[in-house]
């Protein structure tokens, strides 16, 4: 997990001391928009698309699948009531590149950029609406492919607890994960307790340290008196826990303390990367099954039926994918019927790919496929 990628040495009148920051989900972002806008224009070519018209297309269908993706996430998935969520709508709607995307937001507004592309641009055209959908339909699994990389990059749209067999990820210190499973109780903040945590003024002395943690590979020992956590001077629990959570750096993955040993002696120790429980890694399952999606497309396309049938295939797969997922998913909470909002979105897609199988079922067959005798 990388949140901030690298600097660009540029201070921007002083608004960046560090240099302008590329956050990690905003690349892939942008990755994901040229290398979908290239597959689809290659595939148009192929298929007798004017490839201008793709690239007009995917500017729509970007600019909607933002603002969807965004809107649902403000309205739906933030924090509080949904009067806070209403009050908090307008300043945080443009902090895209700290995550807070929802694909089925995105897909709504998508098609809904989709749909004005194709009566401002396409019909002027003669393009084909289901033909063009076939064209996007593979871009579309790749752009959600690499949507869930910068996911990972981020910390966002993490896992629950795997279990001691399964495959699991580890998040560092500026990832959200660390913050709600230490209020769950369920692992320390950076590797180590502190004695009197529940009387937030007592000098911060370390209690236990988590055996082969990385805070114990650094030398943080039991009886150690914290001094410093960084360039910030600590002087009690509530110091070092308002640092730990409320002001840490965003993108910053390591921790060093200067410590008083319980001999008297004063250390600055090594910095350590403090690390989560290990999580089911849901965004790589995703990324990988929208790979494979990707690839059955793209053999598929050869022999589609009629045209739209490669947008079905998306249709139908992607949300039976995404329902199984969202069931190892921890920070999404369920909004109705005991279901979360992207698995009543799955369903959603699944039953509409159903009535769109009728209407693309009412063309007629390509020439490419055998008519029986």
């Amino acid at each position: 997990m990388q949140q901030i990628l690298f600097h660009i040495p540029f201070t921007f009148f002083g608004l960046f001391p560090n240099g302008i920051p590329i956050y990690g989900f905003g690349m892939m972002l942008f990755i994901a928009f040229i290398l979908c806008t290239w597959l689809a224009s290659r595939r148009a070519r192929k298929d007798g698309v004017p490839i201008e018209a793709i690239q007009d297309l995917s500017i729509w269908v970007f600019v909607g699948g933002i603002l969807g993706a965004r809107t649902v996430f403000m309205l739906v998935e933030q924090p509080g009531t949904f009067m806070d969520r209403m009050k908090n709508f307008f300043p945080g709607f443009f902090y895209i590149w700290d995550g807070g995307l929802v694909f089925y937001g995105s897909l709504l507004g998508g098609t809904v950029g989709f749909i004005l592309a194709y009566f401002f641009v396409l019909r002027r055209n003669n393009i084909s609406f289901w033909k063009t959908a076939d064209v996007i339909a593979p871009a579309l699994a790749i752009g959600v492919c690499l949507g869930r990389i910068g996911c990972l990059l981020n910390g966002c749209c993490y896992g629950d607890v795997a279990c001691p067999d399964c495959w699991e990820i580890k998040y560092p210190l500026s990832a959200a994960p660390r913050g709600d499973y230490t209020k769950l109780g369920i692992q320390t903040a950076a590797g180590f307790t502190v004695k009197g945590a529940e009387l937030p003024f007592v000098p911060p002395i370390v209690e236990e340290v988590a055996e082969h943690s990385p805070a114990d590979a650094a030398g943080l020992r039991p009886g150690d008196l914290i001094l410093m956590a960084d360039e910030v001077e600590v002087k009690s629990y509530s110091d070092l826990e308002d640092y730990l959570t409320s002001h840490w750096p965003r993108g910053r993955n390591e921790l060093r303390l200067t410590v008083q040993h319980a001999g008297g002696e004063k250390e600055e120790l090594p910095a350590f990367r403090p690390l989560s429980i290990g999580l089911y890694p849901t965004q790589v399952y995703e990324s990988i099954s929208c790979f494979l999606l990707f690839l059955l497309m793209t053999a598929f396309f050869p022999f589609r039926p009629r045209y739209g049938t490669v947008m079905l295939i998306f249709l139908y797969l992607y949300p039976i994918h995404r329902f199984l997922d969202e069931m190892l998913r921890h920070d999404t909470d369920p909004v109705a019927w005991g279901l979360t909002f992207s698995q009543i979105g799955s369903v959603a897609v699944f039953l509409s790919a159903i009535v769109l199988t009728v209407l693309v079922w009412r063309q007629p067959p390509l020439k490419h496929v055998a008519q029986p005798a």
